[in-house]
């Protein structure tokens, strides 16, 4: 038994090891593009900025915004797929921070739709995993925003509260109140 567990405990090292340098190869494989995108998005910007209006200079810089975007989540995934063995590293992370740079990645979804998200702040300061709080955000507004009866504007509400629920730790509670 000791001898069958030994070789399985190898086998599932054999077959992270492979998990891990496959991991590798598809984010570098990604992010190459990524990185003409913003070569190419910042080429436009410097060279061609005259011939550009400010409608074209701001789509330059989203699209070099949001292929950065994309290579921060391609290196967050890698770092997740190491999270079972290594575990999630928490800190501290402004609320604020969070909520105006998940609004910044939605802009065009809330300009679209006419959307109107408002934040009563001032929002706390929590502990937590910076990217996949960023990504919980957006995923909420992001749904706040698309899921409302045709015709309807959206309106989205964004606040938080603080607990105190046991003695020596305060919880954050994040609302997200929308018209769908």
């Amino acid at each position: 038994l000791e001898q069958r567990v030994i070789e399985r405990t190898a086998r599932l090292d054999e077959v992270n090891q492979e998990l891990d340098s496959f991991t590798y190869s598809v984010s570098h494989d990604l992010r190459a593009p990524l990185r003409a995108m913003q070569g190419l998005s910042q080429a436009l910007l410097e060279d061609y900025a005259g011939s550009l209006d400010a409608t074209g200079k701001n789509y330059a810089r989203r699209i070099a915004a949001s292929a950065e975007h994309l290579d921060k989540m391609i290196l967050d995934l890698l770092d997740y797929s190491r999270l079972g063995r290594e575990g999630v590293k928490l800190e501290s992370v402004s609320l604020e921070q969070t909520v105006a740079e998940a609004i910044n990645q939605l802009e065009f979804e809330i300009r679209k739709k006419d959307a109107r998200v408002s934040v009563e702040g001032p929002l706390p300061m929590v502990v937590a995993h910076p990217t996949v709080l960023v990504q919980l955000v957006f995923n909420l507004l992001s749904n706040a925003v698309k899921f409302v009866t045709p015709l309807t504007k959206p309106r989205v509400r964004l606040w938080a509260e603080t607990r105190h629920e046991t003695p020596g730790k305060d919880y954050v509670r994040l609302w997200v109140e929308d018209n769908g």
